[in-house]
């Protein structure tokens, strides 16, 4: 058997959008995980795995994409008290796997910094999630066409 992973983008109109990756609850649809960093460019990230999470009751406007179809046992519902809650603790397969991509650290350089000029490499959630999913789809966890899914993704 298998279980839908979905790309979940958090649009804005004016910052890049945020991305997450969102597995509903065999048991409860409506409930799942959200998996994805959380934190900024100029202070960094952090991986976060929101469990028990209602995608539907956040009023973030946002659109989910079918990403991939992931073999169940890379999968665990991890329902605890059934209360939402998050850690960064891998309970399957994709999680650790996911773990094993660093969350982008600081990236922004501050406008005050003394020293050479050089144009820096933004880092965000996007860029992590774009690895993380290459991880998995080099781990095969994940079928390639995933990463087209992710490149043709929006970005606000």
């Amino acid at each position: 058997m298998t279980r839908t992973v979905y790309l979940v983008i958090y649009n804005s109109p004016l910052f890049p959008a945020h991305w997450g990756l969102w597995i509903p609850s065999l048991n409860d649809p409506t409930v799942g995980k959200l998996l994805h960093a959380e934190g900024d460019a100029a202070n960094g990230f952090e991986i976060v795995f929101k469990r028990n999470y209602a995608l539907d009751a956040t009023s973030r406007p946002h659109q989910s994409l079918p990403l991939a179809e992931v073999s169940d046992h890379h999968v665990v519902d991890v329902k605890g008290d059934g209360s939402r809650g998050s850690d960064s603790t891998a309970h399957d397969n994709l999680e650790q796997v996911l773990l094993s991509v660093p969350a982008p650290g600081a990236s922004l350089v501050s406008s005050s910094s003394q020293g050479p000029r050089k144009r820096v490499q933004i880092q965000n959630c996007q860029t992590w999630l774009r690895a993380g999913v290459a991880a998995l789809v080099q781990n095969g966890i994940m079928d390639q066409s995933a990463l087209q899914t992710i490149d043709s993704a929006a970005r606000n």
